[in-house]
């Protein structure tokens, strides 16, 4: 029963729940503390690194939040779109002021580490919680292999750079893999694209059509405030992002990281924390289907835009980036994008092939950890 005390106040806070209240203003507490250290106190980078991180966190979940309620108020066909829109707004403009900085290895190891981290934690976690709770959880074989496929052929387009690359050494040779990228760029966005039209027009097939996705419609904002608490949030994140990128050698530094930890894990983890715990809810709801949706969608995105967004704004800013990747680097990819395209297969999944791919996972953070 709604009190009238209990309707009075700030709109943007009495829709929420008690603890979604606390974490919303903790959130934005955090987020302005954070913008006071960097441009007024000018602390220690490597608080100032824990700070932001710590913000962004909080910010990516209230845009997570406001993207959700726009697309409740708009219908399933725009909030898939909103959604794929601004999944990963958090670490593309964490990557963005990366390239700008000149930190290329670390931008290219956040991609990678994105779409690993989306088909293998991510996802073995939704299925190892999931499959504790439910048993065998059984989902619509064909949306979950269309994804699949769609991910394969992703990652095929995005990763020719590198086999360009390592076929035609010699002088000259780094800008015409840069001019190849670009091109190869051009083309995975024009596919982004056309699968956003798809998926407005067909999101059964895509999204999953056995329910809707309890739980997932975000607070009941009107849309107004939905879209400022999305600006607002979004000016905090730019910002924040900035005094991160700032503080990320001086970190590396201080704890004797690589840069390719750095972006393969830390990057992606701080920019999608938010909606990798929407993922293992959904999982853990029973809600296979949209879980799986989130993490293929995720990767999806990572590989057919925010891959090549940056390569295009690497030319723009003159820090011009190519998307020739580490043997590594493909190789881990290749492995997330097989395993979870077999998960897929048969249509059903279970604790143990969760296990698995988190495992898989942990094998390969380590691995680039000791990389230098």
């Amino acid at each position: 029963m709604t009190t009238t005390t209990g309707r009075r106040g700030i709109p943007v806070l009495r829709e929420l729940g008690p603890v979604a209240r606390v974490l919303f203003v903790a959130a934005l507490a955090v987020s302005v503390v954070g913008v006071l250290l960097d441009l007024v106190v000018h602390v220690d980078p490597t608080v100032m690194f824990l700070v932001a991180a710590v913000g962004i966190l909080g910010l990516a979940w209230i845009v997570g939040l406001s993207t959700e309620r726009l697309g409740a108020v708009a219908g399933p066909q725009v909030g898939g779109v909103l959604n794929a829109t601004f999944g990963n707004i958090a670490e593309l403009i964490i990557a963005f002021f990366a390239l700008r900085a000149g930190l290329i290895d670390v931008v290219k190891a956040s991609i990678t580490g994105s779409i690993i981290g989306n088909l293998l934690f991510v996802l073995g976690l939704s299925l190892l919680l999931g499959g504790l709770r439910n048993g065998t959880q059984i989902f619509d074989r064909r949306v979950a292999g269309a994804n699949a496929a769609l991910l394969v052929l992703a990652a095929v387009g995005l990763f020719i750079p590198a086999v360009f690359s390592a076929s035609n050494g010699g002088a000259g040779s780094q800008d015409r893999v840069i001019a190849e990228s670009a091109f190869v760029a051009v083309i995975l966005m024009g596919c982004y694209v056309l699968a956003l039209v798809y998926q407005f027009r067909h999101p059964a097939e895509t999204l999953g059509g056995h329910g809707a996705a309890e739980g997932h419609g975000g607070p009941a904002w009107s849309g107004k405030v939905a879209i400022g608490v999305l600006v607002v949030a979004a000016i905090l994140l730019t910002v924040l992002s900035e005094a991160l990128v700032a503080s990320i050698e001086p970190f590396i530094e201080q704890f004797g990281l690589s840069p390719f930890f750095v972006g393969v894990i830390l990057i992606p983890t701080i920019g999608n924390l938010a909606e990798h715990l929407v993922a293992v809810q959904l999982a853990w709801r029973n809600r296979i289907e949209f879980s799986l949706a989130v993490s293929y969608g995720s990767s999806l995105q990572v590989a057919l835009f925010v891959g090549p967004v940056l390569v295009l704004l690497g030319l723009v800013v003159g820090q011009p980036m190519d998307l020739a990747f580490a043997p590594l680097e493909v190789a881990a990819v290749g492995v997330a994008v097989a395993i979870s395209a077999l998960v897929a297969l048969d249509g059903e999944s279970n604790w143990l092939e969760g296990l698995l791919l988190a495992a898989i996972y942990a094998i390969l953070a380590v691995t680039f950890f000791e990389m230098v």
